[in-house]
């Protein structure tokens, strides 16, 4: 009996010493930084050549955090709740944005996710896992208190789209109605381009997988390192960018690792986008993981397009703005 305790206390503790020494794994220096996404082939703006986006606002999240959002009034009743994709915030949507709520098809709310520009105490963190879903809900709960009382369509471009499918099967999923998708990215779905979004990111495995065991233990202490750095060109740097990401934020940002149950909890309603040539998610294999999951998703897949040009091509805008109506 003693030899059986001595050997249930030494093999959890043989398991933490290791996740501990994984957690040490240091973070890449990245000295040379690639134009992955083809930023200077694309529409994407260098700083000083951007629009002015709609002004920022501020709601009070359930912790008493003042967090920014942009919006996008319309004649329609309807709410689009559109949430960025990695590095960035709402302000490089402002163009979408505009397109929606011009076009009387929905008044469009887009947040900065805490732990990024202007949003939160500290810049690639939050607080506690699965923050990002509460607070999300509390900009949906800020937008009823300003009278707008439509229906609300759930949606994000890249890890934002990855953020709404991660909203469907949490406990905030009866907010939504309706699920708008453009390029989603599900790490480690198949879906994901070399399982590192084509090297946008540079994930610390190690790190990752060290920080995966020790909270499967309750071991939560060591959640704000970071374990994620985004290969952004320097050049199209403004300052407002967040590079890496910490593990809470980051496990916070995409569907949970059984994706599948995710995916079916967004029911029918559901709106994929995706670029034919898209360097962070292959669309052959996205069909397939929404069809194993038995979504009946429409998926869209646009030719000669990528991850950021689904916003340039007129076509696929046009489209991207008609599954609206």
């Amino acid at each position: 009996m003693v030899k059986f305790l001595l050997v249930a206390i030494a093999i959890p503790s043989a398991v933490i010493a290791v996740a501990l020494l994984l957690v040490m794994t240091p973070m890449e220096h990245l000295s040379t930084v690639e134009d992955v996404f083809g930023f200077e082939n694309s529409g994407e703006k260098k700083p000083g050549e951007v629009s002015s986006p709609a002004t920022i606002h501020r709601y009070v999240a359930r912790d008493g955090e003042q967090l920014a959002y942009r919006v996008y009034p319309s004649s329609s009743s309807r709410i689009l709740l559109f949430v960025h994709g990695s590095s960035y915030h709402s302000a490089a949507y402002d163009g979408l944005a505009k397109s929606i709520s011009e076009a009387g098809l929905a008044t469009v709310y887009m947040p900065n996710l805490r732990g990024h520009y202007l949003s939160g105490a500290r810049r690639g963190d939050i607080d506690h896992m699965g923050q990002l879903e509460s607070d999300l809900a509390d900009l949906i709960a800020h937008a009823r208190s300003e009278g707008d009382t439509g229906e609300i369509i759930v949606g994000g471009h890249s890890s934002g789209g990855g953020l709404a499918i991660r909203f469907a099967g949490g406990e905030h999923s009866a907010l939504a109605s309706g699920y708008w998708l453009l390029a989603p990215v599900i790490p480690g779905a198949p879906s994901v381009r070399d399982g590192d979004a084509g090297g946008w990111a540079v994930v610390n495995n190690g790190r990752l997988a060290g920080l995966l065991m020790l909270n499967a233990f309750g071991i939560t202490g060591l959640n704000g390192l970071p374990v994620i750095q985004f290969n952004k060109p320097v050049v199209f740097r403004d300052g407002s960018e967040t590079l890496s990401y910490s593990f809470r934020l980051n496990q916070s940002y995409h569907p949970r690792y059984n994706y599948e149950q995710d995916i079916q909890a967004m029911g029918d309603r559901v709106e994929v986008f995706v670029g034919e040539h898209d360097e962070a998610v292959d669309p052959e294999m996205l069909k397939i993981v929404f069809t194993d999951a038995g979504s009946k998703a429409n998926i869209h897949v646009f030719a000669n397009v990528n991850h950021f040009g689904i916003f340039d091509s007129p076509a696929a805008r046009q489209s991207i703005v008609d599954a609206l109506r």
